[in-house]
């Protein structure tokens, strides 16, 4: 493939919501520039005009590609706020993929870039509370199968809940299934369900208003991690461990 890079292999995006943990990118400009051999994931770098840089993770669910691991990071340091205007300038291809990114800000005028000595270094309470959480999932242990999973803006709005492919197509799904019912308990034995989880090829999600239902009545938060373990296979039954992050 001859590449152009630039202003010829370029897009732009607006800011449409600052509290999203995703970026959805143009479909069109995805499949040409970043989908190579029929891969549906990969790692890019974003830089600013003053050459910092943020390595972002790109995911291919159905027929959508976003920007997911990294953005948060990308558009807090950069103090990206709702209707500022994104331009991506792809300067190298896949599998080195580089972005420059140039903001403007709601008024038109250009948002002059963060230096690499204006990001914090400090390690806050709220990321060591964080780190606390994965510490005690690492000490997890199960002779059921589980996976464990962080919650993230994305899984607490209407996308719901990450669920492994592996785990999914191993464990939950029989034959050419691409959806099942799901129920998840917690210890002291209450349950929520019907939820569907369906195989979106890439990765699976649990889904629907009884996911919502869940997630309020246990009053899940940004960085509270999840343990999912298998409880009853026939049935689908899944125990939720919860580790709050604060």
């Amino acid at each position: 493939m001859n590449f152009k890079y630039g202003d010829e292999a370029s897009f732009f995006k607006i800011l449409t919501n600052d509290s999203d943990d995703y970026l959805l990118l143009p479909p069109a400009f995805a499949e040409k520039y970043l989908e190579k051999d029929n891969n549906k994931r990969g790692t890019v770098i974003l830089k600013n005009k003053s050459a910092v840089e943020w390595s972002v993770k790109y995911f291919k669910i159905k027929d959508k590609y976003y920007f997911m691991d990294g953005w948060v990071k990308f558009m807090r340091d950069n103090r990206l706020q709702i209707c500022d205007l994104l331009v991506f300038s792809l300067l190298s291809p896949p599998p080195n993929s580089i972005f420059q990114v140039v903001v403007y800000a709601p008024n038109g005028c250009f948002k002059h870039p963060i230096c690499s000595s204006d990001l914090p270094f400090k390690v806050t309470k709220e990321q060591r509370s964080r780190n606390k959480s994965l510490e005690l999932v690492k000490s997890f242990k199960s002779d059921k199968p589980f996976y464990s999973v962080t919650m993230k803006l994305s899984y607490l709005r209407a996308w719901g809940l990450y669920v492994p492919i592996t785990f999914l197509r191993r464990y939950l799904l029989s034959n050419d299934e691409i959806s099942v019912n799901c129920v998840l308990e917690v210890s002291d034995g209450r349950k929520w369900g019907p939820i569907i989880c369906t195989d979106y090829k890439t990765c699976g999600r649990l889904s629907g208003p009884n996911w919502k239902k869940f997630r309020e009545d246990n009053q899940l938060g940004l960085g509270d991690v999840c343990v999912l373990e298998l409880m009853n296979e026939m049935e689908k039954v899944l125990k939720v461990t919860i580790f709050g992050s604060c």
